[in-house]
């Protein structure tokens, strides 16, 4: 079963994606996929330790080979998220690696073999749609690759939920 959690930058996606997932299942898994690279990372890394506090997540880090993850199929996951997954894996360093179609489509084959040795995934992603073109051609081969993976994340999801300032719509 998979859900898929996406909204803005501080838009409330991940604590409602946490309350989800708790308020369901037990035998919970946070993967992580943020490097830890600098200050702005380092803050949001320990904004979400604490706002998972206490509510019974085993933690994995693991920025870009997920599909080999210890799990079993008594897991429920909540991966966070679908944009660093991508950038980890499709960015060597600053530039752009060049199979970025073959990376993508990879990204998806390793979140579908994750659903099918666990209970549930709950993806968090984020709102891509209101992101500028033509910045730079990296950026833009970025979004395009990160547009194509999120509309398929939908495809197979049970159920979609934007989040919109803490407020959750249901899109599927």
């Amino acid at each position: 079963m998979i859900f898929y959690i996406y909204g803005g930058v501080s838009s409330g996606k991940s604590e409602y994606a946490e309350a989800m997932i708790s308020e369901s299942f037990e035998n919970k898994i946070y993967l992580a996929t943020m490097e830890n690279i600098g200050e702005i990372s380092s803050e949001r890394i320990k904004k979400h330790l604490l706002q998972r506090e206490g509510k019974g997540f085993i933690t994995i880090e693991e920025p870009r080979n997920i599909k080999n993850i210890d799990i079993d199929i008594k897991n429920n996951i909540l991966l966070e998220d679908l944009t660093n997954l991508l950038a980890n894996n499709i960015f060597d360093g600053s530039s752009l690696r060049k199979n970025f179609k073959e990376i993508t489509e990879e990204v998806f084959s390793d979140i579908m073999t994750i659903e099918k040795r666990c209970n549930s995934v709950f993806i968090v992603g984020n709102d891509i749609f209101s992101t500028k073109v033509n910045q730079s051609k990296e950026l833009d081969i970025f979004i395009e690759c990160l547009f194509s993976l999120h509309k398929k994340i939908i495809d197979v999801a049970d159920r979609v939920v934007e989040v919109v300032y803490g407020l959750p719509y249901n899109r599927k």
